[in-house]
């Protein structure tokens, strides 16, 4: 089988497509035929090594994908060969054999999610990173509050775009941002409201201008940094200020007040809330239904053929895609 590797860290043509044996899987284990992989910006950050990672004598990336059981090991009962699924392993940001820009890959199976039989190959690998870092961070691990609004940064982003559609579904008001003005009639046709500006607080002024001159009760933000600091100055007490990455690459100090208002700040990170698989089979069985009726859609932006990870890399650089970006075999 084919499989993209990283050897060393730089741009998109730093990778590399080997031939080896297809994996074996062990007593627990599936062996998934894979037909499409999702993208994420951390896989940007790992080639680009701006997130240091052990290459070993060659990494492969990737945590999500599509596919078809193709073999089971003799203590499987969830799946069968034939059967359609999605894969969502978090260990492949640890183990260098484990990631998804494969044609092939074996995985616990407790790490094999199922899906309806609706859902194309494409649309599959476009969902697990999305709606269970966003269903488990906005419902189970800090929830959305019963009444008022939510702010969702970098919102045309998979996570943002899920993360709205959630707020939306609990009838929240839902305010997506973004530093560009490019794709936001793509978040209001969401029935959400968006405001953009690439400085921070000119950011902020919008928002609270956006919401009638109330600050948001509750943000769900990758960025950080000086973002951070201006969006926490607007919130409302009692509010909750969710953290799920670091995009901006900078530290953030809580502003004055931050006690009297009785703010609430946490960190979600999905590589860790959801590594036990009990955990994630849960999250994910609570998200079957909605999954099943179409009501949390995550746009498949563009499509690239296998092995072309590089062109699709690019693309993730550019910044000029709205929802996700997949391979497809």
């Amino acid at each position: 089988m084919k499989k993209t590797v990283l050897s060393s860290t730089g741009g998109p043509d730093v990778f590399q497509i080997v031939e080896v044996p297809d994996p074996e899987p062990g007593p627990e284990q599936v062996r998934v035929n894979i037909r499409a992989v999702g993208l994420n910006w951390s896989e940007t950050m790992i080639r680009r090594g701006d997130w240091p990672m052990d290459l070993g004598g060659g990494f492969t990336p990737g945590c999500e994908a599509a596919g078809i059981v193709e073999e089971v090991g003799e203590s499987v009962q969830s799946v069968a060969p034939g059967d359609r699924v999605a894969v969502f392993d978090v260990s492949a940001y640890s183990n260098p054999e484990q990631g998804t820009y494969a044609e092939k890959m074996v995985v616990d199976e407790q790490r094999i999610l199922k899906i309806p039989a609706s859902v194309q190959f494409a649309e599959a690998a476009a969902l697990p990173m999305a709606l269970l870092t966003a269903y488990d961070a906005l419902i189970r691990h800090s929830p959305l509050p019963e009444s008022g609004n939510v702010v969702v940064t970098a919102c045309t982003g998979a996570v943002g775009i899920a993360a709205l559609l959630i707020a939306r579904m609990k009838g929240l008001r839902a305010v997506g941002t973004s530093r560009s003005e490019d794709k936001l009639d793509l978040v209001r046709r969401l029935g959400c409201e968006a405001v953009a500006a690439h400085d921070p607080k000119e950011l902020a002024e919008k928002v609270t201008q956006c919401l009638g001159g109330a600050g948001p009760d509750y943000v769900f933000d990758p960025v950080q940094g000086t973002l951070a600091e201006e969006l926490l100055s607007i919130m409302e007490s009692n509010g909750t200020y969710v953290f799920y990455g670091n995009l901006g690459g900078e530290t953030f100090t809580l502003p004055a007040g931050f006690l009297f208002r009785q703010l609430k700040v946490h960190g979600y990170v999905v590589l860790a809330n959801l590594a036990d698989p009990q955990d994630l089979q849960e999250a994910w069985s609570e998200l079957y239904p909605l999954i099943e009726e179409n009501a949390l859609p995550i746009p498949v932006a563009k499509t690239f053929a296998f092995p072309d990870f590089a062109a699709a890399h690019r693309a993730m650089e550019e910044h000029a895609h709205f929802g996700k970006l997949v391979v497809v075999r």
